[in-house]
């Protein structure tokens, strides 16, 4: 009898693993300066249950020993770009940074799914066979994240995204080089008639606390990203007395980004539908509801 069931756990063991030999995901990492954690970032993805059948790491103009680290991998690509000493963190230079990787896909026709993630992250073993599952229950579902740990979002979070790779070669399998690029996918795929999920119960670790310091050129770029994507006056200022619960300094410089005289924006048809979405948005009980809760006094 147990060596009956012992049989049978090995059998279906090796199904499952037969089944993830099918997947065939990339991850793309861009990296600059994380010679501290980026060898434990690796080793997490190496040690997934649905193993990555390529990833791929663009050091991304590094001055420390991160280039030296990653090519000790032996299973892992890497991508040099020339040293620099300046970062391309929240602009939108950082774009072309992942578009160097996903250049390296662009040939490779048996990728079906890509995740692009940051060199801080960790994530559970069953990380990517969790979300993949998930994805081939629901075709219509073209981007799907885990949740980082203690943070709040509804959206897929930039990094640890899966993207489905048949949905992303409709836009040429690249990131526009302008603000707001990551949320720009989200957009268009919505736009198109396609899902993007995240998932609460998904659980990533990060290695460093996320937006411990301030940086007020951050959230002026956010402000030009919101301009460039074509988010309304009004939906703006209400998501910037959210933010400035949390963050006043950093509500002035997103702002200030809004009102600039930047003019490098999206396509019409896209500003058009974030306009009519945030229309509908605005009118919805439980937005309403948030938004006076967020400055009811204690």
């Amino acid at each position: 009898m147990i060596f009956g069931l012992c049989v049978q756990t090995m059998n279906m063991n090796k199904d499952t693993e037969k089944n993830h030999s099918k997947i065939k995901l990339a991850v793309l990492i861009p990296a600059r300066n994380e010679e501290k954690i980026i060898a434990n970032t690796l080793s997490n993805l190496l040690e997934q249950d649905l193993k990555p059948y390529r990833i791929i790491v663009i050091n991304d103009g590094s001055t420390d020993e991160t280039g030296k680290i990653i090519s000790g991998f032996k299973n892992v690509e890497l991508i040099d770009r020339e040293k620099r000493n300046v970062s391309f963190l929240g602009r939108k230079e950082l774009a072309e940074t992942v578009n160097v990787g996903l250049r390296n896909l662009h040939a490779d026709k048996d990728c079906q799914f890509v995740m692009i993630t940051g060199a801080d992250l960790l994530f559970p073993k069953n990380y990517l066979a969790n979300i993949i599952e998930r994805m081939k229950e629901n075709p219509k579902i073209a981007v799907a994240s885990g949740v980082i740990e203690n943070e709040f979002s509804i959206e897929p979070r930039g990094p640890g995204r899966v993207i489905r790779c048949d949905f992303w070669r409709k836009l040429d399998f690249l990131y526009p080089v302008n603000y707001g690029w990551e949320g720009y996918l989200l957009l268009k795929a919505q736009s198109m008639g396609y899902d993007v999920i995240s998932y609460p119960d998904i659980i990533i670790k990060t290695q460093r606390k996320t937006g411990s310091r301030f940086d007020p050129k951050k959230y002026y770029y956010y402000g030009l990203a919101l301009k460039a994507l074509g988010y309304t006056f009004l939906y703006t200022i209400m998501k910037i007395l959210l933010f400035s619960k949390r963050k006043p300094h950093g509500a002035y410089f997103m702002l200030k980004g809004y009102l600039s005289n930047y003019n490098e924006l999206y396509e019409n048809e896209l500003r058009e539908y974030v306009k009519k979405t945030q229309h509908q948005n605005m009118f919805k009980l439980a937005y309403v509801k948030r938004f006076f809760k967020m400055f009811k006094p204690k």
